[in-house]
């Protein structure tokens, strides 16, 4: 029989003392400390350009959010021949693809109209396994790359020349396994941990073994992928690369839902132009 699982079950960090499934996950203590931050290499903050540019320039009230939303979905299928449904916006020879967590919540949805605002490709796109009822199916859910190689086969279709991986929790994951074998000109991974043992997955430093810029964010205290599993990925990864905090404890993209939300949307779009104008 299918199991489903919550999100939140799936996606606790595999550590050695921790159980995948605990009602109320908890902090694994550790004697290293986590940096907060390491500088960006950018001086200056980028302007940016608001989100409706993207729909409509210089109307900022041309269309209702849902209305947008419906005109921009599409469907693509994965290698092994799934259909997945996502929202495409914007266009550009530089396309960044936004994989979500796997709580299956659209939460790269307004980030990803923002980044197309700046005259990127954006799609983001929701698991085979997801359901309406927010749950999982855990079968379906393991076959995550497939489902993120499809998003990447789908925008590189659509003309995009360099393809940023960009993904949180479960989509993280999927963004360091694909980076190398995608060729993605960068890749942003916002707290996901180095392997998920129920599922025999793992990242090896062999797949971050790549020149391109990585950045990695994570909440202090987040409780579902503790900063210390994050900054393990992050450690298995080559140069350059760059590791962010906030404050709180919000996991993955529910870090746009605090008071953080602007200074971390700024951060990831100085990431994202920086690659898209070949700095």
């Amino acid at each position: 029989m299918k199991k489903l699982l919550s999100a939140a079950c799936l996606l606790v960090p595999i550590l050695l003392i921790v159980n995948a499934c605990v009602a109320t996950p908890q902090i694994v203590p550790t004697s290293t400390s986590v940096p907060k931050q390491e500088p960006s290499p950018t001086p200056e903050s980028v302007p940016i350009t608001p989100v409706e540019s993207a729909f409509a320039p210089g109307n900022p009230t041309a269309a209702p959010l849902d209305d947008i939303i419906a005109s921009h979905t599409v469907d693509f299928e994965t290698p092994d021949g799934a259909t997945i449904t996502g929202e495409l916006y914007g266009s550009g020879e530089t396309a960044v693809v936004f994989s979500v967590m796997g709580n299956c919540k659209p939460g790269w949805r307004e980030f990803a109209q923002l980044t197309a605002a700046q005259g990127v490709m954006a799609l983001t796109y929701l698991w085979r396994g997801c359901r309406e009822s927010g749950l999982a199916e855990e079968e379906e859910l393991q076959k995550f790359v497939d489902d993120a190689r499809g998003a990447i086969n789908f925008v590189r279709e659509q003309g995009a020349e360099k393809i940023i991986l960009a993904g949180a929790s479960l989509g993280g994951l999927a963004s360091a396994k694909l980076a190398i074998e995608s060729q993605a000109s960068g890749i942003i991974i916002v707290a996901s941990p180095p392997a998920i043992s129920e599922w025999g997955f793992e990242i090896e430093a062999a797949e971050l073994n790549t020149d391109i810029p990585k950045l990695f964010i994570t909440a202090e205290n987040d409780p579902t992928v503790p900063a210390s599993a994050t900054r393990q990925l992050h450690d298995l990864a080559a140069e350059p690369k760059e590791w962010q905090t906030y404050p709180g404890d919000k996991h993955g993209t529910d870090l746009f839902e605090t008071e953080s939300r602007e200074t971390m949307q700024q951060r990831l779009l100085e990431f994202i132009l920086r690659i898209a104008s070949g700095q």
